[in-house]
Formats: C-alpha cells, sequence, structure tokens
C-alpha cells in the first residue's frame, strides 16, 4: 500500500481534545513515512480558547476563516497578535501559546508540526 493520498479536511471530522477548548484533528500523524510531520485541522467556535500549552516540536498555524488572537510568552516577556484568514503564526517547540477566537462564529485553521524522531 502506498503512503501517497488525497484528502480533504472536513471540519466535521474534529474532535475534543482533552485540555484545549475547541475541535481538532490530526489527518497525518508523525510517522516514518511522514519524516515525523504532523498536519491538522483545528477549529474554536464563539468564546472558544485555546488555553496555555507548550510541546516541543516547532509549530505553524494558517488561518482558513475568522480572526483570533495568538498569545506567546518569551524570555523577553508576553506578547500577541491579531491574526486572520490567509495569515499564518508559527513558533518554535517550547513556546507556551494560546488562542483565542475574536470571531462570532468559527475560527478554523491548519496545524503543520515537525516531531523529532
Amino acid at each position: 500500500m502506498s503512503d501517497v493520498w488525497v484528502k480533504s479536511f472536513d471540519p466535521t471530522e474534529l474532535a475534543a481534545v482533552p485540555g484545549l477548548q475547541g475541535k481538532w484533528k490530526r489527518f497525518l500523524d508523525a510517522s516514518e513515512a511522514s519524516g515525523g510531520l504532523v498536519v491538522g485541522m483545528g477549529q474554536l467556535d464563539t468564546g472558544e480558547v485555546a488555553g496555555w500549552h507548550e510541546h516541543p516540536e516547532p509549530e505553524m498555524f494558517f488561518v482558513l476563516e475568522g480572526r483570533a488572537l495568538a498569545k506567546w510568552r518569551e524570555d523577553d516577556g508576553d506578547h500577541e497578535q491579531e491574526l486572520g484568514p490567509g495569515q499564518a503564526f508559527f513558533k518554535p517547540g517550547n513556546v507556551p501559546h494560546q488562542m483565542v477566537n475574536l470571531t462570532e462564529g468559527a475560527f478554523r485553521g491548519i496545524f503543520i508540526k515537525l516531531v523529532a524522531r
């Protein structure tokens, strides 16, 4: 069986994940074939906040729909930036971060991480 695929990212497949508000799904998990690449979709509905969390891998979040406030903490203090469709938020690993939905409706995007193997 081939490791090559074409897939539609369907928001109806998103589900709750322990520890975070919103709905999330990995459509590609870190594997030998993916070289450690993780790709998925996330959504925050009205009033939801993906609370403070961090992970060791770098991550990029590309906004498809809605507006949100990205917040992160670095050695020089707390930072924030509003994000909208067509914008991306990148952070290296081990940076505490969160997203706050500013939209009446869904804030949705694609996340990409590279897991060390």
